[in-house]
């Protein structure tokens, strides 16, 4: 197939420049991390394939393992692969199975990118995901219908790239039959009963173009993709202000007297800096009930295993019983 006569090739290959000096990508096996490797080798960016078996799936994570080991041989591409018990860390940090294994994800791949002495992380995500990633926000409350960024700039000069994002998933499925491609299928992606953006897959965004009488998906993705911009230039603006101490502490003097709409900004961009996951209206609520000095409560328990403490006109977070440091850098990726 000649790269040139392709819409989809030209589209992802153009989008955002290309790391000639190399990824690491997040390779799953799966339809969309296969059609990413595909791609980078057709356009000549060196690769370091990552996969990461989460113990969840048995037999069926093992043979998407070995998927992905034949097919990076097949193309000459070095392959990592590294397991990890996500049952386990869930149940030991408080997170729901598709967070923790998310989170997972991302420390393994920052580490393989360390090892392999590259700065850019490459996942496939695609339009698609984002209207499910943006509906999936603002359920839950906290930062509305925030999406992803095609590129972001993550902790320890580590570069986040998601070329695919504004490619939908049927066009990737096409291009990957006419190159005679095979990929590996989660049967929990299909299920249902399984995680709750399935539920947003399979029934809802559906239901909501029927009712619309057109497709969503790209007046979604592009609508979180915009909102997305603001909230980072929000974040930029925030990390600029003085509203945390040199130990990385909320400073509560300087938000008194702010608005609300204000406070409640700066503390979800606290609990986001220092990695607290799924975040929701709720939680943000309730940290800032903590905020002025008559508060009845001086802590607040988070999920992953944080609780957020008011003391000496200060708001910091522990997990664990341990303290957590927090630095300035903001994340602007909305998922991982």
């Amino acid at each position: 197939m000649e790269a040139g006569n392709d819409e989809f090739v030209l589209l992802c290959g153009n989008r955002s420049g290309l790391p000639r000096e190399g990824v690491v990508l997040g390779l799953s096996g799966g339809r969309d991390s296969v059609a990413l490797l595909r791609l980078l080798l057709l356009h000549g960016v060196p690769v370091f394939a990552c996969h990461v078996h989460h113990g969840i799936r048995g037999t069926a994570a093992d043979e998407d393992a070995k998927f992905c080991r034949v097919l990076c041989e097949k193309f000459g591409v070095p392959y990592a692969e590294y397991r990890v018990n996500v049952p386990q860390l869930a149940r030991r940090n408080g997170n729901s199975l598709e967070t923790e294994a998310r989170l997972q994800r991302r420390r393994i791949l920052e580490e393989h990118a360390c090892k392999v002495g590259v700065r850019t992380i490459a996942l496939a995500h695609h339009a698609d995901d984002q209207a499910e990633t943006a509906l999936f926000n603002l359920s839950r409350g906290a930062a509305g219908a925030l999406g992803m960024q095609v590129v972001y700039r993550g902790k320890d000069g580590i570069t986040w790239w998601r070329p695919l994002l504004e490619c939908r998933r049927e066009k990737i499925t096409a291009w990957l039959r006419e190159l005679g491609q095979d990929w590996r299928e989660d049967e929990t992606n299909v299920s249902p009963d399984e995680a709750t953006r399935n539920k947003l897959r399979l029934h809802i965004l559906p239901e909501l173009s029927k009712a619309m009488g057109r497709d969503v998906v790209p007046a979604i993705a592009r609508s979180a993709g915009l909102q997305r911009e603001v909230a980072g230039a929000l974040e930029e603006a925030l990390a600029a202000l003085p509203i945390m101490d040199p130990q990385g502490r909320l400073y509560l003097p300087f938000l008194e007297g702010k608005g609300e709409a204000f406070r409640r900004a700066a503390v979800h961009f606290y609990l986001k800096l220092c990695g607290v996951p799924e975040l929701s209206e709720r939680c943000v609520a309730g940290v800032c009930s903590l905020l002025t000095p008559n508060a009845a409560l001086h802590s607040y328990n988070l999920p992953g295993g944080f609780t957020a403490h008011r003391a000496h006109k200060r708001l910091f977070l522990r997990r664990n019983k341990i303290l957590v440091k927090c630095t300035c850098v903001p994340r602007r990726d909305g998922r991982a």
